[in-house]
Protein backbone atom coordinates (compact mmCIF):
# COMPACT_ATOMS: atom_id res chain seq x y z
CA UNK A 1 0.00 0.00 0.00
CA UNK A 2 1.00 3.49 -0.67
CA UNK A 3 1.80 5.55 2.41
CA UNK A 4 0.02 8.67 1.10
CA UNK A 5 -3.10 6.60 0.41
CA UNK A 6 -3.16 5.43 4.05
CA UNK A 7 -2.73 8.97 5.39
CA UNK A 8 -5.47 10.26 3.04
CA UNK A 9 -7.91 7.58 4.25
CA UNK A 10 -7.22 8.45 7.90
CA UNK A 11 -7.83 12.15 7.21
CA UNK A 12 -11.14 11.44 5.42
CA UNK A 13 -12.37 9.16 8.23
CA UNK A 14 -11.42 11.77 10.86
CA UNK A 15 -13.21 14.53 8.97
CA UNK A 16 -16.32 12.39 8.51
CA UNK A 17 -16.37 11.58 12.23
CA UNK A 18 -16.07 15.27 13.14
CA UNK A 19 -19.00 16.09 10.87
CA UNK A 20 -21.28 13.18 11.86
CA UNK A 21 -20.98 13.20 15.68
CA UNK A 22 -22.66 16.61 16.16
CA UNK A 23 -25.50 15.45 13.90
CA UNK A 24 -26.07 12.38 16.11
CA UNK A 25 -25.97 14.47 19.28
CA UNK A 26 -28.57 16.86 17.90
CA UNK A 27 -31.05 13.95 17.50
CA UNK A 28 -31.18 13.20 21.24
CA UNK A 29 -33.28 16.23 22.38
CA UNK A 30 -35.88 15.59 19.69
CA UNK A 31 -36.19 11.96 20.76
CA UNK A 32 -36.47 12.96 24.40
CA UNK A 33 -39.23 15.48 23.72
CA UNK A 34 -41.11 12.94 21.62
CA UNK A 35 -40.86 9.95 23.97
CA UNK A 36 -40.20 11.50 27.39
CA UNK A 37 -37.11 10.53 29.35
CA UNK A 38 -35.00 8.01 27.51
CA UNK A 39 -33.60 4.94 29.20
CA UNK A 40 -30.73 3.12 27.62
CA UNK A 41 -30.64 0.20 30.02
CA UNK A 42 -33.43 -0.94 32.31
CA UNK A 43 -36.79 -2.61 32.48
CA UNK A 44 -39.25 -2.50 29.65
CA UNK A 45 -42.36 -0.43 30.23
CA UNK A 46 -43.88 2.96 29.80
CA UNK A 47 -42.09 6.04 31.06
CA UNK A 48 -44.75 8.23 32.63
CA UNK A 49 -44.39 11.98 32.22
CA UNK A 50 -46.40 15.17 31.97
CA UNK A 51 -46.66 14.78 28.21
CA UNK A 52 -48.37 11.36 28.28
CA UNK A 53 -50.07 11.29 31.71
CA UNK A 54 -53.57 12.21 30.56
CA UNK A 55 -53.49 9.89 27.54
CA UNK A 56 -52.27 6.87 29.51
CA UNK A 57 -54.72 7.33 32.39
CA UNK A 58 -57.55 7.93 29.91
CA UNK A 59 -56.91 4.47 28.43
CA UNK A 60 -57.46 2.70 31.76
CA UNK A 61 -60.76 0.78 31.87
CA UNK A 62 -61.86 2.43 35.13
CA UNK A 63 -65.54 2.47 36.03
CA UNK A 64 -65.02 5.34 38.49
CA UNK A 65 -64.33 8.84 37.22
CA UNK A 66 -60.89 10.36 37.58
CA UNK A 67 -61.30 13.42 39.77
CA UNK A 68 -57.72 14.69 40.09
CA UNK A 69 -54.28 13.65 38.89
CA UNK A 70 -50.86 14.82 39.92
CA UNK A 71 -47.36 13.86 38.80
CA UNK A 72 -44.27 15.10 40.58
CA UNK A 73 -40.92 13.38 40.55
CA UNK A 74 -41.75 9.71 40.76
CA UNK A 75 -45.00 10.14 42.71
CA UNK A 76 -48.36 9.69 40.98
CA UNK A 77 -51.38 11.13 42.82
CA UNK A 78 -54.76 9.89 41.66
CA UNK A 79 -58.23 10.65 43.03
CA UNK A 80 -61.10 8.46 41.84
CA UNK A 81 -64.63 9.76 42.35
CA UNK A 82 -67.71 7.86 43.53
CA UNK A 83 -71.02 9.51 42.68
CA UNK A 84 -74.22 7.93 43.89
CA UNK A 85 -75.06 5.02 46.15
CA UNK A 86 -75.06 2.26 43.52
CA UNK A 87 -71.30 1.65 43.67
CA UNK A 88 -70.34 -1.54 45.48
CA UNK A 89 -67.09 -1.91 47.46
CA UNK A 90 -65.97 -4.67 45.09
CA UNK A 91 -66.14 -2.24 42.14
CA UNK A 92 -64.08 0.28 44.09
CA UNK A 93 -61.49 -2.40 44.95
CA UNK A 94 -61.31 -3.36 41.25
CA UNK A 95 -60.65 0.27 40.27
CA UNK A 96 -57.97 0.55 42.93
CA UNK A 97 -56.33 -2.64 41.63
CA UNK A 98 -56.35 -1.26 38.07
CA UNK A 99 -54.65 1.95 39.21
CA UNK A 100 -52.01 0.02 41.18
CA UNK A 101 -51.39 -2.36 38.29
CA UNK A 102 -50.94 0.57 35.92
CA UNK A 103 -48.55 2.39 38.24
CA UNK A 104 -46.25 -0.53 39.04
CA UNK A 105 -46.66 -3.10 36.28
CA UNK A 106 -47.07 -0.90 33.21
CA UNK A 107 -44.72 1.97 34.05
CA UNK A 108 -41.07 1.98 35.05
CA UNK A 109 -40.74 5.33 36.78
CA UNK A 110 -43.60 5.47 39.30
CA UNK A 111 -42.18 4.74 42.74
CA UNK A 112 -45.19 5.81 44.81
CA UNK A 113 -48.93 5.95 44.14
CA UNK A 114 -51.07 8.18 46.33
CA UNK A 115 -54.54 6.84 45.62
CA UNK A 116 -57.70 8.33 47.08
CA UNK A 117 -61.32 7.36 46.64
CA UNK A 118 -63.60 10.34 47.22
CA UNK A 119 -67.38 10.62 47.34
CA UNK A 120 -68.98 13.59 45.68
CA UNK A 121 -72.29 14.86 46.92
CA UNK A 122 -73.84 16.85 44.07
CA UNK A 123 -76.59 18.28 46.26
CA UNK A 124 -74.23 19.69 48.87
CA UNK A 125 -71.42 20.33 46.38
CA UNK A 126 -68.91 18.65 48.66
CA UNK A 127 -66.33 15.91 48.49
CA UNK A 128 -65.55 13.46 51.26
CA UNK A 129 -62.70 11.00 51.55
CA UNK A 130 -63.65 7.30 51.61
CA UNK A 131 -60.37 5.43 51.19
CA UNK A 132 -56.74 6.44 50.84
CA UNK A 133 -53.72 4.39 49.89
CA UNK A 134 -50.01 5.21 49.98
CA UNK A 135 -48.67 2.39 47.82
CA UNK A 136 -44.93 2.13 47.19
CA UNK A 137 -43.20 0.13 44.49
CA UNK A 138 -40.66 -1.19 46.99
CA UNK A 139 -43.40 -2.59 49.28
CA UNK A 140 -46.23 -3.83 47.06
CA UNK A 141 -46.39 -7.33 45.64
CA UNK A 142 -48.42 -9.11 42.97
CA UNK A 143 -49.98 -11.16 45.78
CA UNK A 144 -51.38 -8.03 47.43
CA UNK A 145 -52.71 -6.85 44.09
CA UNK A 146 -54.39 -10.20 43.47
CA UNK A 147 -55.96 -10.14 46.93
CA UNK A 148 -57.36 -6.67 46.23
CA UNK A 149 -58.73 -7.80 42.85
CA UNK A 150 -60.49 -10.74 44.49
CA UNK A 151 -61.81 -8.77 47.46
CA UNK A 152 -65.56 -9.01 47.77
CA UNK A 153 -67.90 -6.32 49.03
CA UNK A 154 -66.79 -6.61 52.64
CA UNK A 155 -64.02 -5.13 54.81
CA UNK A 156 -60.48 -5.60 53.56
CA UNK A 157 -58.23 -7.89 55.62
CA UNK A 158 -55.79 -6.04 57.87
CA UNK A 159 -52.83 -7.65 56.08
CA UNK A 160 -53.99 -6.14 52.79
CA UNK A 161 -54.61 -2.72 54.34
CA UNK A 162 -51.17 -2.79 55.96
CA UNK A 163 -49.39 -4.01 52.81
CA UNK A 164 -50.92 -1.34 50.59
CA UNK A 165 -51.13 1.30 53.35
CA UNK A 166 -54.87 1.70 52.90
CA UNK A 167 -56.83 3.72 55.42
CA UNK A 168 -60.61 3.83 55.66
CA UNK A 169 -62.72 6.79 56.72
CA UNK A 170 -65.70 6.49 59.04
CA UNK A 171 -67.96 7.41 56.11
CA UNK A 172 -66.58 4.42 54.15
CA UNK A 173 -67.27 2.07 57.04
CA UNK A 174 -70.76 3.48 57.62
CA UNK A 175 -71.98 3.81 54.02
CA UNK A 176 -70.24 0.98 52.18
CA UNK A 177 -69.13 -1.69 54.62
CA UNK A 178 -71.77 -1.66 57.35
CA UNK A 179 -74.89 -0.18 55.73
Amino acid sequence: MNRSWLIGTAVIISAATVLLLPQLASLEPSLQSKYGALEVFGEEGTVLGNNNLVDLLGELPLTLSIDRVGWKGSVLSLDLKVTGNETEPQEIYQNMALAISFAFQETVNVDQLLLRIVAEDKWLESRRLLLAGDIRRSEWSPGLLEALQKAASRPLPESLKDGLRISESELWKKQFINP
